[in-house]
């Protein structure tokens, strides 16, 4: 079954990319999936999902945020001493939260809008929880653009989840949380397509990894 799927997901990005990149991708996908004993690989139509909130035109397909790109930057994130609250937007299947326990972080939360991608990552938690007895998990099935940021909340992550418009009233949402409890911000982005609106909004490029294009993300920080 997990091989089917590998090689449907390499014609889908041979296709619709390159074979350079597919042949990357599913090597860094059979890794990462091994490693974290994930069940995570694919691409879903969020147009046939059940969807929560509005602004359902706005988000992107889904498939999981690069095993490369996503250990890398929480490689950088962790290095700064920083693993307490991570917000994943977007959050799919699970598979950033997954790793984001194993890289220490202590609060961690996934926001997703597809009922069926979110009981996907209700489940993968699940099966993770008892390794993690002092981490705490909540999974949310709610709209990025509905959810009440803490004032703990640190790390924020995103792989290329939403497009403009959502994009800039969760950046707004960051920055009125930001405004009420002063204190260090990280955006962990995948696949920065919209890095400009978090960098005119005073934000700071402090990493950069880049393997190949469309295999790439940043942190940045204010």
């Amino acid at each position: 079954m997990k091989a089917f799927k590998y090689i449907r997901y390499f014609i889908h990005i041979a296709l619709n990319w390159n074979v350079r990149l597919a042949m990357s991708t599913i090597y860094h996908e059979i890794r990462g999936e091994r490693k974290y004993k994930l069940n995570t690989t694919g691409i879903n139509d969020l147009a046939k999902l059940q969807l929560k909130g509005r602004y359902k035109n706005e988000a992107e397909v889904y498939q999981g945020a690069s095993y490369l790109v996503t250990e890398k930057l929480f490689q950088y994130v962790q290095s700064h001493s920083v693993a307490g609250s991570i917000i994943d937007y977007g959050c799919g299947k699970g598979r950033v939260l997954v790793i984001a326990a194993y890289f220490g972080f202590r609060k961690i939360t996934g926001v997703e809008f597809a009922k069926e991608l979110w009981l996907e990552t209700v489940n993968n938690i699940d099966l993770i929880r008892g390794e993690f007895p002092d981490t705490v998990f909540t999974v949310l099935h709610e709209n990025a653009v509905s959810h009440t940021i803490q004032k703990d909340d640190q790390v924020f992550f995103f792989f290329n989840p939403f497009q403009n418009l959502v994009m800039k009233k969760v950046l707004a949402n960051i920055l009125d949380s930001l405004r009420k409890d002063p204190r260090r911000i990280y955006i962990v982005y995948v696949n920065p397509q919209l890095k400009k609106l978090f960098l005119d909004e005073g934000f700071e490029e402090v990493y950069y990894f880049r393997k190949m294009q469309y295999v790439e993300g940043v942190v940045l920080m204010i």
